[in-house]
């Protein structure tokens, strides 16, 4: 995995630019990607409540993480 390094002192106006950059990026992502986005997000939610529903009806076999 790469590491990628930015600049994190910016003028006024690059930081500007660098937030549009990204509101346009993530505008592109939403409009190529946004129903596939909202499926995986409603199938994550599913699986989670349905998670949840078995672990009221079965009894605490693992140690807490913490």
């Amino acid at each position: 995995m790469k590491t990628l390094r930015i600049t994190t002192h910016w003028t006024t106006e690059q930081a500007e630019d660098i937030y549009m950059l990204l509101d346009d990026l993530k505008s592109a992502i939403w409009q190529s990607y946004g129903e596939e986005i909202v499926t995986l997000h409603r199938e994550v939610a599913v699986e989670q409540k349905n998670e949840g529903k078995k672990g009221e009806n079965s009894e605490l076999k693992e140690e807490p993480l913490f």
